[in-house]
Order: C-alpha cells, then structure tokens, then sequence
C-alpha cells in the first residue's frame, strides 16, 4: 500500500471515531448519560470554554443544569448510594477491633485520628491554658491518682496534694501532658491512639515537648512550666535519657535562681498555698540534681551554699520553719520537722557522698581514716544527722508491716519512710563499697590501716542488708517504690552482697545468695517500667558473670581479731582488670544507663573511642528475665537458692582465684544477730 493509502484508512478510521464520540469529552456516545451527545464533563468544559459545535454557551449551561436536574432527582439513584453507604458501615462495624471508652474519646477529640501523627505538628498551647483535647477528665483523674499512689513525695515533692486533687480538672496542659506521660508507665491499661501504633505515653510526652518549647521561646517560663519540665526531666532520666534530663534540670534550677526561688524571696507577699507549691518545685529540682549526681560526666547545677528557703511542709506534720543550713538546733538533739525534711537532708548527704567518689584523684589528699579526711568528715554528717532522727521515725518506733495492713491511710508515710530508710543506709553502702575503697586508696603509697578495711567490710555487707530486708518487707504488705534511683540503691547493695556469696560457711553463704536474689529480682521488676533498668539489670547479671576474674576485692588476712599485725600496703590489695573495672564504674554511673550509646549524635562534638566501653554481651540473653512478670522477684536464670549447693553456683567457688576465697570471717551478729542489727 502506497503512503497516501495509508494515510486516507487512518483519517477514515478518525472520522468513524469522531462521529461514534461525544465532541469535547471524546466518550462515546453509548456512554454519554445525556440524551443529547454531550455529556456532564463535556458541558462544565464548555462553560469555561468557547461554543462548541453550533451550540451557544448559555444552551450549552442549559443542557447541563437539566442534566444535573435529572440525575438528582432520580429516587432510584439515590437509593442505591443509601444502600451502598449503609453495607460500608457494617462492614467497618464487623472490620475494625472495638475499642474501651478512653480509646473511644481519643477517636471522637483527638486531632490526629484523621491524619499521620508523625507528620502533623501538635497545635501550641499558651501557658495557662487548659486542658482540652485529646485527654478526657475522666482519664486525667485517673492517671493523677496513680501519681499520687505511686509518684507523690516517693521521693520527689513536686506537687501539694490538695492542690492537685483540687485542680484535677483544671490542669494545665504543660502539666498535664507531662503527668500522664510518666503515669502511664504504671497504668494498668495504655491504649494507643486509634489508628496508630503510638502508645498514650509517646504521644503525651511529644505534645508536652511542643507546648514546653513553644513556652520557653515565648519566656512563658512561671511555676506550671518548671512543674511540667520537673516531670519531663523525671521520665527522661528514667528512660535513660540523661544528657537531655540533666539539660532540662540545669534549666530549671536556672529559672529558679533567676527569680530568687532557692532563697525564698517574695514568698512572704504570697499566700500559703502559693508559697508552699514554689518551695516544693525548688526542693524537688534540688533533689532530683543531686540523686543524678552519682556520675562521672554530671556534677549539681547549684551548690547547697544556694539553698537557703525554708523547707515544705506536709499535711500530717507542723509547718516546718528550719532550713538546710539551720545551726540553731543543738548537736544531737532530736527534732520533728517531718519525714519529708529528713529526705531532703539526705539527698543533700548523697550529693556530696557522690561527688567524693567521683571525684579526679587527688595526689595529696588524705587516707580515709586520718581526721579532716573526705570520707571522715561525710561519715560524721552522717552519724550527726542519725542523732537528729526523730524518735517516731526510727524503725522500732514505726511498725511498718502491721500499719502498712491495718492502716492504708499511713501508706503515704511509710512509702516516703522507706525512701529515707533506702538512702539513709545506701549513703553507708557507697561509702565503704569495697570497689571504691580500692579505687580510693591504690594510689597511697602509705601503710593501710587493716581496722580500717575491716570495718569498712562490715558495714557496707551491714547496710546492703538493710536494703534487702526492706525489699522483702515491701512485698509482704504490696507496697513498692516505683522510682529507678531506689533499684540503683539495689545495684550498689547487689554488687556488695556479691562480694560475700563465695564465704567459706555455707550457711552464711546461701543466706547472703538468697538476699543477693532479692536485690536483684527488685531491680527486674522495675526494669519491666523503666528502660534504664533494663540496662542495669544486664550490667549486674554481667559483673556475676565474670566475677571469676578477680576473685573478692576484699583483702584478706585469715579473719580479722583485731592484733596490731603487719600492715597491708596498696599493693597488696586486690586488682580488677580494666574491663572489669570499666563494668563496674557503668553500674556506678547512674547516668549512663542508656541502651543508646549517648556519643553517638554527638561526633561533631565527641570523637568516638572504642576503648572503654564495655559491649553488653548479656542484653539478648536477659530478655526473659526482664519481661519477668511483677512480684516474681527473681531472675529467670538464677538457681534455687533452696535447692542448690553454694559451692556449685559459678561465683561461689573461688579455690583457684589468686587471692583464695577472698571473703574473711564474718561475725556472727552481722548476719544472725538480733540486738545490734534490731537497733540500727
């Protein structure tokens, strides 16, 4: 066929599709809904458009209204979109899993439910503005009486609880958001948003971050912000998020002392209630500062010398009117300003206590035991601060296992007593843990004093005792601390009591493996709450593991009877290898309980150094034990202390370890006893 055949079939072909079409839309006719060649699409194009086809445009409008006309008014039509709509509502009824009321009310309110949440910026809210969506008055009370069963002065005093119960509805949302978000880790429920795989505590934490940003960029910073950040701050240390809760602690002690808070100013113009929620914000900033002060990369934002406000009161105690530097009450004299008072004394103890153990070494500092020495002067702060004790709070005078069943008014006083009584003898555990001992005194080149080292050894096994015999107290009456700083207490009492699972009396040796369970057991449950114990957990489990290395870093003279004997000298006492060493300092540390290594975001700042770090080679094989579930009290991989010989566990035979067993005599009134250990 010649070029211009072809060319005349394929315009003839184009000419028998032209007259098959409708004009402007190009359909064809059979499926033009109109009567007319020209269909719906083809009329809104002409009506931006000129004529088309001998057609004027008002005709063309015509024959498109009326088309419109017919098809709305078609019963028959409309029927079947009815029809349709109702069979997609079934099935989504029949589809879609059914959700409790909360979920419900998050459907119905929250913003997000139509859109990505990751995507989608939260609105920003002014300070003082309340509450609205997502979260429902009914859930924010909810989660405000898990604060105030769980959270409320256990240890920290953040709030007044007549203030929150009164404000419950009314809270604002740079409290609110924070509250729940740390709540909901001890919720019995937490549901996630509709739609999304975001649990309630996720998306309360980024809505609080957007409205706390968008409040410091505005210098919105008043006393509902500096609560908020305070709560922020508290779940970011126990998350392991460190770097960014000391950050938002140095903040706020910042705002703090710029408007002369820490010192009490103006607080007399104020009304009672007003004033007491600023003194507990700034106590609560203080002691949140020096709990995570046990680091080696942290120190306090502000001195004690700083603190010079009254402290806070509590409802079951008088005004208290003393200070942190109060010198009008007479050495030894015993004084009730509330239990409250007496935390916040030790927490001003701990602080200090941390700051001598992670101090750098000092070449010309003193041995511990000689007068005017670090420890010797925090150990008699310590002992001072014992003859202050009130009577009522000592724990003969207390009964807490018959008022903890018989009087559940009281439980808000024996959760803040326990708080005191875990740091009173923890403060004792890290003075005279034995691996700092070793680090404190490898560097004399002096003789040791060997009275020294035996009364170091009996008091931190003394006090690590103490810690697991309230542990085991808490769970007979079902009352527990929930905040992580008390199963790191638990660390350091573990790692104490690990030192003495290897004594040569087996009886001696299966109570203090069992009590070794328990601490660490305390520490599982917490870790199935908290992220950065599900780190410390592992570190624990690991040092156990690897405590072959070393032997004990107790030194040993054949039992101690108290003869002047050779002395020993720093190089008798007994070494770690650096790994091992390095493992420890982590359990230590508080604030590198982080399962991300924190160097890692920041290598435009910090070169990356492989030396150092220890890899946690544990941390697939303790998955079961950290989904233990609660009240179980004991690892998973730990053997039965009732059923096992001592001398088969794998830390307990030490015959080949260069230093023997490693673990002297142990009196027996430090384990068995009644009257000394009754008394203390």
């Amino acid at each position: 066929m010649s070029p211009s055949d072809e060319n005349y079939a394929i315009h003839k072909v184009s000419l028998k599709r032209t007259r098959q079409a409708c004009g402007p839309c190009r359909r064809k006719k059979a499926r033009c809904p109109g009567e007319k060649p020209v269909c719906s699409l083809a009329s809104d194009q002409r009506r931006s458009s000129r004529p088309v086809s001998g057609y004027s445009q008002q005709e063309a409008l015509e024959r498109s209204n009326d088309s419109i006309r017919a098809e709305a008014g078609d019963p028959r039509r409309l029927q079947r979109i009815e029809h349709r709509l109702e069979e997609i509502s079934s099935l989504l009824r029949d589809r879609l899993p059914r959700t409790d009321t909360l979920a419900g009310t998050f459907n119905e309110r929250m913003p997000h439910a139509r859109g990505g949440i990751s995507n989608q910026r939260a609105p920003e809210l002014e300070s003082g503005d309340t509450l609205s969506d997502p979260l429902d008055s009914s859930v924010l009370q909810s989660e405000v009486q898990i604060y105030l069963k769980y959270f409320h002065d256990k240890p920290y005093c953040v709030f007044s609880r007549d203030w929150l119960l009164a404000n419950v509805t009314s809270l604002p949302s740079e409290i609110a958001f924070p509250l729940v978000a740390l709540t909901c880790r001890l919720s019995v429920h937490s549901p996630g948003i509709p739609g999304q795989k975001i649990l309630l505590g996720r998306y309360c934490t980024d809505r609080a971050w957007s409205i706390l940003t968008s409040q410091y960029r505005n210098r919105k910073t008043g006393l509902s912000f500096l609560q908020g950040n305070f709560l922020l701050a508290q779940l970011d240390f126990a998350d392991g998020n460190a770097d960014r809760g000391c950050t938002s602690i140095g903040l706020g002690l910042r705002v703090i002392q710029s408007r002369g808070l820490n010192q009490g100013k103006n607080f007399t113009s104020l009304s009672g209630p007003d004033a007491d929620a600023r003194t507990r914000i700034t106590w609560a900033y203080f002691m949140l500062d020096r709990a995570q002060n046990a680091s080696r990369n942290y120190a306090p934002n502000l001195s004690d010398n700083h603190f010079t406000l009254c402290f806070p009161s509590t409802t079951s105690s008088p005004p208290a009117q003393g200070s942190l530097h109060d010198k009008t009450m007479t050495q030894g004299h015993k004084t009730d300003q509330g239990i409250l008072v007496c935390l916040i004394q030790l927490y001003s103890l701990w602080g200090k206590a941390t700051e001598w153990v992670f101090e750098p070494f000092v070449t010309n500092s003193l041995p511990p035991w000689q007068t005017g020495s670090a420890l010797a002067v925090l150990d008699s702060e310590w002992l001072e601060f014992e003859t202050q004790f009130a009577d009522k709070h000592r724990w003969m005078n207390v009964d807490f296992k018959r008022r903890a069943r018989e009087e559940p008014e009281s439980r808000d006083y024996l959760c803040t007593w326990l708080c005191v009584q875990f740091l009173f003898h923890g403060i004792q555990c890290l003075f005279h843990h034995p691996f700092v001992t070793m680090i404190k005194l490898r560097h004399l080149s002096c003789n040791l004093s060997a009275t020294f080292l035996q009364k170091s050894f009996e008091s931190s096994l003394l006090h690590s005792r103490w810690i697991a015999r309230f542990i085991k107290d808490m769970t007979e009456v079902d009352l527990r601390l929930w905040d992580p700083f008390f199963g790191y207490l638990a660390a350091i009492a573990a790692t104490i009591q690990l030192e003495h699972t290897g004594n040569k009396n087996p009886k001696i040796a299966l109570l203090v493996n069992s009590e070794y369970r328990v601490l660490v057991g305390f520490i599982t449950d917490l870790s199935s709450r908290w992220d950065s114990m599900k780190v410390l957990v592992n570190r624990v489990n690991e040092l156990a593991a690897r405590r072959h290395n070393y032997g004990s870093l107790f030194y040993n003279q054949d039992g101690y009877s108290g003869a002047l004997s050779s002395m020993p000298t720093p190089s008798n006492l007994p070494r770690m290898s650096e790994e091992d060493e390095a493992l420890m300092w982590d359990i230590m540390d508080l604030t590198s309980l982080s399962s991300a290594a924190p160097t890692a975001e920041l290598t435009d700042l910090v070169p990356l150094h492989g030396a150092g770090e220890i890899a946690l080679e544990h941390h697939n094989t303790m998955a079961a034990v950290v989904d233990a579930p609660e009240g179980s009290g004991m690892a998973t991989d730990s053997p039965d202390v009732a059923s096992s010989d001592p001398t088969s566990w794998p830390f307990a035979n030490r015959e080949d370890a260069p230093f023997g067993t490693g673990v002297p005599d142990i009196p027996d009134w430090v384990i068995f006893g009644d009257f000394m250990s009754e008394h203390l």
